[in-house]
């Protein structure tokens, strides 16, 4: 099973990797470790225009697959008409064209006939993310490594998501600002000292609260002796000041004194020349007790399902059962149990963990 530590040091390499994309064989081979799989990769494009962002599969596969196998991948072209977010097992999708040459020539030869597959859905452009393995008498998608890679995906949109918006901006300090918008966690940009430079809006409501992080005279605190001084070394590790010192990333849960669930703080180097990048961090606060619904007419925009459907679909998200969920909307559990058979329809999902999933990659 992965630990929370675990899985805050792989969402750290995968934010590194929106800011460095050289990073992305680091940040895939630390989830490779981590659900022990032959390889993982990250496509971009579909069909024959499909390519490889950043991959750890053996050499030989990746080059056969970039010079030949690519336009006949049938298991991704599955998942990439599938629904955003959703992971996908391979012991669902290897057997669709079982048997054809990409299964036999390609899958089984170099161990990649099992695995974990998912849409990341990032921009106009197919996105996909696979953790590989050989088939065994076992099926490698088990319920740790499905919740892993299922609480992944969010960081792998987010990281990418970020990643563009910086490629069409490039380096330019005067929109560093509206980036940092895009982003619904909270984001502030340090120096050496904790002096904060910029902070985006959900940063700024996260620090008004003042429930385990505030700023005090411009400078980024955590309350508690204990995370104040995690923080400060957290930040001098990302921020160099001496040549020759090495920079680093580093993570760590901050507690709270409401009680809340602790904040997820990644501290990482920042790499724009515009902002003096030797002595400035960039530091993203994860408050896991917040998880933005979709509002009820992007559901409608997007899978068609009716005012009623929304309703329940929402609640769902929430986590009610079926009986609270009923009495809310004053129905019957027949009809309540008639929408989710409509919702399951219209949105490609067979269970309430899987429309859970779909509606947390949706959310704006």
């Amino acid at each position: 099973m992965v630990t929370l530590e675990e899985f805050s040091r792989v969402t750290t390499e995968v934010y590194a990797s929106s800011l460095r994309p050289e990073n992305w064989p680091t940040a895939l081979a630390r989830i490779d470790r981590a659900v022990s799989a032959t390889g993982c990769a990250i496509f971009v494009g579909a069909g024959a225009g499909r390519s490889l962002l950043a991959a750890t599969v053996p050499p030989e596969a990746r080059d056969c697959y970039q010079s030949y196998y690519h336009s006949m991948d049938y298991v991704l072209d599955a998942v990439e008409t599938g629904p955003a977010g959703l992971v996908h097992s391979g012991r669902a999708l290897v057997p669709l064209a079982a048997d054809s040459e990409f299964d036999v020539d390609f899958m089984r030869p170099f161990h990649l006939d099992d695995g974990l597959f998912a849409r990341l859905g990032v921009g106009g452009t197919p996105v996909t993310f696979l953790a590989a393995a050989a088939k065994g008498a076992a099926p490698f998608a088990t319920a740790d490594r499905a919740k892993f890679i299922g609480a992944l995906v969010p960081h792998l949109q987010q990281a990418l998501l970020a990643q563009r918006h910086l490629r069409e901006l490039g380096t330019r300090a005067g929109e560093i600002r509206g980036l940092m918008e895009t982003i619904r966690h909270g984001v502030v940009i340090v120096g050496p000292e904790c002096v904060v430079l910029h902070m985006n809006s959900a940063a700024e409501r996260i620090l008004a609260t003042g429930d385990g992080l505030t700023v005090r005279g411009h400078t980024l605190e955590a309350t508690g002796t204990t995370w104040g001084g995690q923080l400060q070394r957290s930040i001098g590790y990302a921020c160099v000041q001496q040549p020759g010192d090495v920079r680093r990333g580093d993570a760590f849960a901050c507690r709270r004194p409401s009680g809340k669930r602790p904040y997820i703080v990644h501290v990482l180097p920042l790499s724009f020349t515009e902002l003096n990048s030797s002595t400035t961090a960039l530091v993203t606060v994860i408050d896991t007790e917040t998880d933005p619904a979709p509002p009820r007419v992007l559901l409608r925009r997007l899978f068609g399902l009716a005012n009623a459907e929304a309703d329940v679909a929402l609640r769902v998200l929430r986590g009610g059962g079926l009986k609270p969920i009923s009495e809310d909307l004053s129905v019957s559990t027949a009809t309540l149990k008639t929408h989710l058979a409509h919702i399951f329809d219209k949105t490609g999902t067979h269970r309430q963990a899987e429309l859970v999933r779909l509606l947390l990659a949706v959310s704006p």
